[in-house]
Parts: structure tokens; C-alpha cells; sequence
């Protein structure tokens, strides 16, 4: 028994390693084509050089944090926040085993592993410099922490369970209402007194970052409401929404968590959530840990439908860690079957990630138009032609692959923003042509700047500020142009 024991506990740290070995080799092949980790890997790097308390951001601080004390280690802003998401995804294995073994069974807690190591969604989000991987490791950790509390009766788990909590909340907002769903649980189990010393401790950071944000804006749900600005106005994610897109958003999230599971893990849990319910009497333990997952998905569809919830994968980490567990009990024996049985889900989940009419769900994550390597390959090798880039807006993906990968400095670049309201940033391009006499300009034909600047094609010319700028052509990418400015140039009066 000993023996088998260990071979358990041999087995999920093999896991481990060959999660953190697999994605390593993978690691120079992984692009950063998600618009959000750029901005975040930019923020990281202001916070290394001035290294402060953040009081108010519409953002939740402690990635920043994170990803900054990396970089300053390594100050290598691509590979370094990628390297910091594929630990914690790898790590966060350990207390999810312990947690499914501990409330289902060994073997099945295995086999949910695997399954959470290979999930395609979160895969690929530990190769991007997003908060949601750091995040779902503190939540596994804390549905460890509260499982022991439970079963040993011990407020020391509670208070290790708050702490973890907290963290989580400092990385995701989601945390907030994770913590009050645990919390509620708790109570609910007839454990008041833990339910208040996990409350107590969950409700730090909240409590410091409202009143933080109540200080320095005057709302102390300046973050939340700074989010639903950015999705309805800016965003205009209400503008013009017809019937298609009303079902979309409704069926967007369980479609999500489908994927991130594949078709047969995910329908053998949703049976097996459904076969607990039914039983009588009913298992009180795994009726608690069902219930987060419906309150999430609920809280998901809700948003979604509001339009104050993006439409995006990434999210539905939580859903996964909340559901995966309940595999454990169609494996709860690896017999010869079972485990053939385990590849053929494993595949099946990989493999048809690759196939869905939907985008970023690939366990690698890469551009969909290598354009944006070619043009910020060419800007990488023009710094003499030029020390500072205008970069506009040519998709999600490649603007900001661009911005990341043009080795400049972020106070030398302007980007012009994506979002459907957004304005032109004519204050940072004024500060650009005040602090620079050349520099670099991305520009798409037609666009919103190129209208802006007055662009002429005829004789590769900008007007900014009744100034009128000559280019020189770098490179063509279809409509997209990279373009050289003022050094070389003549500068009139228009």
C-alpha cells in the first residue's frame, strides 16, 4: 500500500515536470498575440521602474507586481511573463490533485489532472501574460486549503484559504465573488466560525483596494465601473446588437467550457453532477463543490448577456477548475479500459480544438496573420531610421505583437487604440513629434489615422499640425505600410 502511495505521489509530480518540459520546448514558438497581455507586460515594466503601491487602477494590481519583480530578475519583456505563466500553470496541478483526491478518489484525481494539464484554453493562456493563469492557481490553492479545513475541522486551513483568496482576488475580480460563494458554503455546512475567520481574512484586499480607489477617485468600485466604461462605451459592446448576437452571448460560455474540456470529459461531467443530485441520500461534500460552478456559469451568462462580460476563453478557467474534478469519479479505477479510454478523451480535446469556427482556443498561441512578425522585424532593424513609432490599429493581434516585438521602449511608441469609440491619440503623437525629428510610422490605407494625418499615397506624404511630413517606404504588407519620417525628409509648411 505504501508503495502505491508513493507512485501516486511520483506520478502527479512526473506530470508536472512533463507539463513545464513540453511547454518549454514550446516556449520559443508561442506568440503573444492576445492585445490585453501586451498592455499588462507594458504596465509590468513601468511598475519595475518605479516600483510603487498602485492606489487605483481599473486593472486589479497584483499581476503587475508579479510580472515587474520577474523582470527585474530577467528584463526580457517577452519571454519572461510567458516563463512566470508556465510555472504557476504547471504548479497549479499539485493542489488540484491534492484537493480531487482528497474529496473524490486517487485514480480519478489523476485523470483529472492530465485533463487540466492538456485543456487547450488553459494551455494556451500559460503562454500569455494574462492574470488568469496566477489567478486560477490561487483558487485551486484555496479550494485545497478550505477541503482540509473542512474535513480536519481546523480554523488554521480557513485562515490559508482567506489569504489565498485575497491573492486571487488582487490578480481577478472573479475572486470577489468566489470568496462570497466559499464563504456562504462554509456557513451553510454549519461551520459559522470558520465561515467568519475565512471571511475576515478573504475581505483584505477588497477592503484596501475600495478604499484605495475611494481615496483617488472618490468610488470605490472605480475598477468595476472603470470595466463596464470600456466595454459599452468604448467598446460599444451594446451598439447595434441583433438576435444572433443576443444567442451568442448566451450560449458563448458553456460553449467555451466544452472546448476547454472536450466533448466526452465534458458531457461525463455534467452526468455525473447530475447522477450525485439524484442519489439519496445525497453526498453532501459533492453537492458543495458543485455548486461554485453553477453560480460562476450563471454569473457568466448573466454579464455576457448584459454585455459587460467579453466574449473571450480566457475567462473560463474558473468554470474548468469548478467542473474538472467530478471526471475523478468516471475514473476512480484506472483499469486497462479506463485508461484507453482517457487517451481517446485526451486526443479528442486537443485535436478538435484545432477544427471549432471559433479563434484562441489552440493550445499554442499564434498570429493569424504573420504579417506582423515581417513588419516588426524590419522595424526592429530601422531604429536608425528612426527612435520612436506611430503604430496604427491593424487588428487586435498584430498591432500589439508589433508594439511588444519593435524593441522600443513604450514611452517611444503611440499606439492608436482598437475599440470601436476609441479616439485618436493626437496628444501622444503631438508629444512624439515634439520630442523626436524622425521616427517610425505603421499605417493602414484607409484607416482612421491614415484619414487623420491626411496621408497622400501619391507622394508618400503625412499632414500633422499644418506640418507635412515625407516618408520613405520600408515595407508593404498588403494595405499595411511601414514607413520611415523626417530624417531624411523634407518638413514644409502645408
Amino acid at each position: 500500500m505504501g508503495k502505491l502511495r508513493f507512485s501516486r505521489i511520483s506520478d502527479i509530480y512526473k506530470l508536472v515536470f512533463l507539463s513545464l518540459l513540453v511547454k518549454m520546448v514550446l516556449l520559443p514558438f508561442a506568440q503573444t498575440d492576445d492585445a490585453d497581455a501586451v498592455t499588462r507586460i507594458f504596465i509590468s515594466i513601468d511598475w519595475m521602474n518605479d516600483p510603487t503601491w498602485i492606489k487605483t487602477a481599473i486593472w486589479a494590481p497584483f499581476h503587475f507586481y508579479l510580472n515587474g519583480v520577474a523582470l527585474m530578475v530577467w528584463d526580457n519583456p517577452v519571454f519572461v511573463p510567458k516563463i512566470v505563466n508556465i510555472l504557476f500553470s504547471s504548479f497549479m496541478l499539485i493542489p488540484f490533485y491534492a484537493f480531487t483526491k482528497r474529496e473524490f478518489n486517487k485514480d480519478g484525481a489523476l485523470a483529472a489532472s492530465v485533463f487540466l494539464a492538456i485543456s487547450p484554453v488553459l494551455f494556451r493562456n500559460g503562454f500569455l501574460a494574462l492574470s488568469e493563469t496566477p489567478y486560477l492557481f490561487f483558487l485551486v490553492l484555496t479550494m485545497d486549503f478550505i477541503s482540509k479545513g473542512l474535513k480536519g475541522d481546523s480554523a488554521r486551513y480557513m485562515v490559508l484559504a482567506g489569504f489565498s483568496i485575497t491573492i486571487a482576488a488582487g490578480f481577478r475580480y472573479e475572486a470577489w465573488l468566489v470568496m462570497a460563494i466559499f464563504g456562504f458554503l462554509i456557513l451553510l455546512s454549519g461551520k459559522w466560525k470558520q465561515s467568519i475567520v475565512f471571511g475576515f481574512v478573504a475581505l483584505l484586499f477588497p477592503v484596501i483596494w475600495m478604499y484605495s480607489n475611494w481615496l483617488e477617485t472618490g468610488d470605490a468600485l472605480y475598477s468595476i465601473h472603470g470595466n463596464y466604461h470600456y466595454t459599452l462605451v468604448e467598446m460599444g459592446n451594446n451598439d447595434n446588437v441583433g438576435l444572433e448576437s443576443r444567442l451568442r452571448r448566451i450560449w458563448f460560455f458553456p460553449f467555451s467550457w466544452m472546448i476547454a474540456l472536450g466533448p466526452p470529459v465534458a458531457f461525463l461531467v455534467i452526468k455525473t453532477m447530475i447522477g450525485i443530485y439524484k442519489k439519496r441520500p445525497a453526498i453532501k461534500s459533492m453537492v458543495f463543490w458543485s455548486v461554485p460552478f453553477w453560480v460562476m456559469l450563471l454569473f457568466f451568462l448573466y454579464n455576457a448577456s448584459k454585455g459587460v462580460l467579453l466574449l473571450q476563453h480566457r475567462f473560463t478557467g474558473t468554470l474548468v477548475v469548478f467542473s474538472l474534478p467530478f471526471i475523478a469519479i468516471y475514473f476512480k479505477e484506472l483499469n486497462p479500459k479506463r485508461i484507453r479510454q482517457a487517451w481517446a478523451f485526451g486526443l479528442i480535446t486537443v485535436a478538435f480544438s484545432f477544427v471549432y469556427n471559433t479563434s484562441n482556443v489552440t493550445p499554442l498561441p499564434r498570429l493569424e496573420d504573420q504579417s506582423g512578425v515581417a513588419i516588426s522585424n524590419v522595424i526592429n532593424k530601422s531604429h536608425l531610421e528612426g527612435p520612436c513609432l506611430i503604430l496604427d490599429f491593424i487588428g487586435w493581434q498584430n498591432t500589439y505583437f508589433i508594439a511588444l516585438h519593435s524593441g522600443l521602449p513604450q514611452n517611444e511608441i503611440v499606439i492608436t487604440g482598437g475599440a470601436k469609440n476609441s479616439a485618436i491619440p493626437i496628444k501622444g503623437i503631438h508629444k512624439i513629434m515634439e520630442s523626436f525629428d524622425h521616427g517610425l510610422i505603421v499605417l493602414e490605407k484607409g484607416s482612421r489615422l491614415s484619414r487623420a494625418l491626411g496621408f497622400d499615397e501619391d507622394d508618400c506624404s503625412f499632414v500633422f499640425e499644418n506640418y507635412k511630413y515625407q516618408t520613405e517606404m520600408l515595407l508593404q504588407k498588403k494595405e499595411v505600410l511601414v514607413m520611415s519620417w523626417g530624417k531624411n525628409a523634407k518638413r514644409a509648411n502645408n
